[in-house]
């Protein structure tokens, strides 16, 4: 029987991988890997290939979506790893594969783990259940500066529910937007469509390392954070929606 075991690798580094995650790799004929869609610490992929004793692939965006080569793994193989930061089936990329492989008659096993669309509310300390849309923001390039985040932001507001905004990963030019970058982003998006909903004193929750034992969350406005000096990748922010008196008091904490 051919077996796909998708796995996540969780928000930290190569020990935030289920056991039965480690189980599976060890296992293996071929396992694949890719960091374009989040990241872990610095040589973690390293240290869990000398963990398992295998050789772990690492896949760029083209390797996995153009040429398909976790699934071309199978003309040789039985049983294959494709192994991603986070959880492995939040990526729309990740989607396709596991559908690709279903009509191909591959089994699919999935090993869940953490990832940031748990994480980040609870180290804000706020409600899961009170987020809506979650959106992205990409790095402007030329002409290319879509808006449409701040649509989904302003929806979210005007329902009083907190919006996740991931923020962009380049991995192949190794170029992590920042939570500074993304609230002057925010900014610039609201200056080019207007609107009023969002300005310089709407306050944000940047969550920065998300799992790592060096995280932090910081809260304050969008003028306050963007000028703001918030060290290593990975960030991402939360636009709150109305917040409960619970939700407050954590983030007072967090204030600037």
């Amino acid at each position: 029987m051919k077996l796909l075991s998708m796995i996540g690798l969780g928000i930290k580094n190569e020990r935030s991988i289920p056991l039965q995650g480690l189980d599976r790799i060890k296992e293996a004929d071929a396992i694949y890997a890719e960091f374009f869609t989040s990241i872990l610490e610095e040589g973690s992929l390293e240290r869990l290939g000398a963990l398992a004793g295998k050789e772990i692939v690492l896949l760029d965006r083209k390797g996995v979506e153009e040429e398909e080569a976790v699934i071309n793994a199978f003309d040789r193989n039985e049983k294959v790893c494709f192994l991603t930061a986070g959880d492995p089936l939040t990526a729309t990329t990740h989607q396709e594969l596991r559908f690709d492989a279903m009509t191909k008659g591959i089994e699919v096993e999935i090993i869940h783990s953490a990832s940031i669309f748990n994480a980040a509310a609870g180290l804000a300390g706020l409600q899961h259940y009170k987020f809506g849309r979650t959106t992205t923001l990409a790095f402007p390039e030329g002409d290319y500066f879509p808006t449409s985040p701040l649509d989904f932001i302003m929806e979210n507001m005007e329902r009083g529910l907190h919006s996740l905004v991931l923020l962009d990963i380049q991995a192949h030019n190794d170029r992590y937007m920042t939570a500074a970058e993304g609230c002057d982003i925010i900014l610039k998006m609201e200056g080019k469509r207007g609107g009023g909903m969002i300005t310089d004193k709407t306050k944000v929750v940047a969550v920065l390392r998300a799992g790592r034992e060096n995280w932090k969350v910081i809260y304050g406005s969008l003028c306050e954070l963007k000028g703001m000096e918030m060290g290593a990748p990975p960030h991402c922010l939360i636009v709150p929606g109305n917040l409960h008196f619970a939700e407050e008091e954590v983030l007072e904490h967090f204030k600037t």
